[in-house]
């Protein structure tokens, strides 16, 4: 999921961005070290033979460390995501909920810049962004079987199925 995540956010912005700010999640990071260094999950760090974002961590339980991101989402959920969205497939959900997103960038005001929407801020930073080179295939077959309360070992992990 966090690799489809980015390819989608990439795709949609036409590049990556050269830093990427994630929490401490096991999908990205697979132990945290005595100092604060991060053992990187290989798939993630695969994902940047793809997608060139240098990964920045933040530490468990610091949401002020990622800057504006919690308050953004909480704007999304509040003002895009409620009333529930509803729809006749998920295509047509997210269809509508892209155009939201964007008419919504176009109407709100950038914190710092001035005079600019988000979607202006936006549009002037799209040329630094790193070229979008096609999805990253994070899709990976193991066979596994399910223990006796339904849980497949994958990855370090354990699964329910």
């Amino acid at each position: 999921m966090l690799a489809d995540a980015h390819n989608r956010a990439f795709a949609f912005f036409g590049g990556s961005c050269r830093r990427g700010i994630h929490d401490s999640m096991k999908a990205a990071v697979r132990k945290i070290r005595r100092g604060g260094d991060r053992d990187w999950n290989e798939r993630f760090l695969a994902m940047r033979g793809r997608h060139p974002v240098e990964p920045s961590a933040c530490n468990p339980r610091s949401a002020w460390e990622k800057g504006q991101v919690e308050s953004q989402v909480f704007h999304v959920r509040w003002h895009l995501l409620s009333p529930r969205l509803r729809g006749g497939s998920l295509g047509e959900i997210n269809a509508r909920l892209e155009a939201m997103c964007l008419e919504d960038a176009g109407r709100r005001r950038h914190p710092e810049a001035k005079g600019w929407s988000v979607l202006d801020a936006f549009e002037e930073e799209r040329g630094s962004l790193a070229p979008f080179r096609g999805p990253f295939e994070s899709f990976r077959a193991v066979q596994a079987s399910a223990t006796s309360t339904c849980l497949v070992p994958f990855d370090g992990n354990q699964c329910s199925v």
